[in-house]
């Protein structure tokens, strides 16, 4: 793949969205077009994926192109990694799935107008943070996705979600202030805000102290955007509210964005530095074990579908922390770090499949019930055989059972635990998953395998469901059911093929643990040699100035 081409992953998007206004009368049109663009997109990002696990060697691996051939670190640099590639490649296949649910099971009240437009904007967002390599554009990429969110967080407007669409916008541009202004005091000390460049920087032990508070503002802002304790309270409440379609496509991409965007800055630009990490890798312990033993408590507590899955998204983040800290730990082998943090990759892809086949799943048991309250649905098994089949082993690969995708990223994450001596952590993961099983096994008993209650929704419960789309009198779920065939189908493939996408999450790593291509590709060699030169003069004729003083 030409290196250049990488930009195609901002420009289908935003020409798919374009195209999509143009088409905002014509339904049918926009969602033939919309398809045909994520397709071109998830080949794309094939294409990507194959280039760089299939290369000669590391620095080659790293495909990078310089907009207007400005040199890194002055101008705008956009990157393909071993792990922009594979969080391409499984977004792109979930935004093929979730497009298809929302063509066939949203009402046109949902899914009418400038939806599509919408949906495209958001994936152009999510695209464009994980191909950036500085981290303004970053900033400007998770605006353009935030925007996006703002208006689907609000498709039906019921009360519930438009009281909860308060609360997710203001947190969120608390969240972007913070951002920005931590961005305008990092450039201030560094000079820079390249990603390879701030990791150069770290690996040479240059980073200065002063740098480490507004770096932990990172975490603080970054941990509120994928919901860690302790700022996961905003996700519960309001996740619930929105239709299936929407909460599966932000269960799958917004907080994932965040891991990613966790694992690259912590674990490759500052994870080098031993003065962060001695700051950041206790905090990033102790939050992992409290997300997900608190969440996944929460969410056996819930009795309704949408609050159980919404709670678990938090659950399920822990563990993804958890490998992010064990991969900035002083002291560990390199190799332990490297497994590490492949197994976050890997739980971050399996995650990003699995959580969002559940809550399209949760929205056909809704359109089969009228309801998603577990005392008043039951006896699915009957009606719908083979959605209680797909939901059974995405429940079960959420749970963590061999030998679906679930059990291999827990058991890389425990067993480089048990390596590092994390033993209080390690504890709270297993409980985590034994908790995941009951809360899943809550759900398919009470829906699928419990008798239908005596009493049904009241007839007045049921028009209104029927008035918000909430169910119909007779059931369309074909195209629903594609979309979760479609990802049960991703969820198997990572677990019966585990070494192959391990392989994969393994090259990412170590891309990310031992960051020298990935500075070399981006920056060069002579470059890098120029920038250190300019530095150690620029900081002579500091200390000349101090002395004249």
């Amino acid at each position: 793949m030409n290196p250049h081409l990488i930009i195609l992953f901002v420009i289908l998007p935003m020409a798919a969205g374009i195209v999509s206004v143009l088409l905002h009368s014509f339904k049918q049109a926009q969602r033939v077009v919309g398809l045909l663009f994520l397709l071109a997109n998830a080949a794309c990002a094939a294409w990507a994926l194959a280039t760089v696990v299939t290369a000669p060697d590391a620095v080659s691996r790293i495909l990078t192109s310089q907009m207007g051939n400005w040199p890194a670190p002055f101008g705008i640099t956009i990157v393909v990694d071993p792990l922009s590639a594979i969080m391409l490649t499984v977004s792109s296949v979930t935004c093929v799935a979730v497009f298809i649910y929302c063509s066939t099971q949203l009402p046109t009240r949902f899914a009418g107008g400038y939806f599509y437009a919408l949906f495209h904007l958001l994936m152009m967002g999510v695209q464009w943070a994980f191909i950036t390599g500085d981290l303004f554009n970053l900033f400007v990429a998770f605006e353009i996705m935030l925007m996006a969110s703002y208006v689907l967080f609000v498709v039906g407007t019921t009360r519930e979600q438009v009281r909860q669409a308060y609360k997710y916008i203001l947190l969120n541009l608390l969240g972007s202030t913070l951002f920005v202004t931590a961005l305008g005091w990092l450039y201030g000390q560094l000079g820079t805000l390249n990603m390879a460049d701030m990791s150069r920087m770290a690996m040479m032990g240059t980073l200065p102290k002063s740098s480490i508070p507004v770096i932990a503002l990172l975490l603080v802002v970054f941990g509120g955007k994928t919901a860690i304790f302790p700022l996961w309270f905003w996700l519960p409440d309001a996740y619930h509210t929105l239709p299936a379609g929407i909460v599966g496509l932000f269960a799958a991409l917004l907080t994932k964005v965040g891991a990613y965007v966790l694992i690259r800055v912590f674990v490759m630009i500052f994870g080098p530095s031993q003065e962060v990490s001695q700051v950041l890798v206790p905090v990033l312990m102790i939050s992992a074990g409290v997300t997900m033993f608190l969440g996944v408590l929460g969410a056996v507590s819930m009795h309704t579908v949408r609050r159980i899955l919404s709670i678990h998204i938090i659950s399920q983040v822990g563990y993804m922390v958890m490998g992010i800290g064990m991969g900035m730990t002083i002291g560990a082998a390199t190799g332990s770090k490297e497994l590490a943090v492949a197994g976050a990759i890997f739980f971050v892809i399996h995650n990003m499949a699995v959580k969002c086949c559940l809550f399209l799943c949760g929205g056909l048991m809704q359109t089969h019930a009228g309801s998603d309250d577990l005392d008043r649905i039951g006896g699915l098994l009957k009606k719908a055989p083979w959605l209680a089949t797909l939901f059974m082993i995405a429940a079960m690969s959420l749970a963590g059972l061999p030998p679906l995708s679930g059990f291999f990223g827990k058991f890389v994450l425990i067993r480089e635990a048990i390596t590092q001596e994390r033993w209080v952590v390690m504890t709270f993961a297993i409980l985590t998953s034994l908790f995941t099983l009951l809360s899943m096994l809550k759900i398919w008993s009470y829906g699928f395998w419990s008798p239908a209650p005596e009493v049904s929704l009241e007839k007045a419960d049921m028009r209104r469901a029927i008035s918000e789309g909430l169910m119909h009198e007779r059931p369309r779920i074909a195209g629903g059911m594609v979309a979760v065939v479609l990802l049960v189908g991703v969820s198997l493939s990572m677990g019966l093929g585990a070494q192959k996408y391990l392989d994969i999450s393994t090259l990412a790593a170590q891309s990310l643990v031992n960051p020298e291509p990935y500075i070399e590709a981006v920056l060069g060699k002579e470059r890098i040699r120029e920038i250190e030169a300019s530095r150690l003069q620029a900081s002579r004729l500091t200390m000349d100035t101090e002395g004249v003083r």
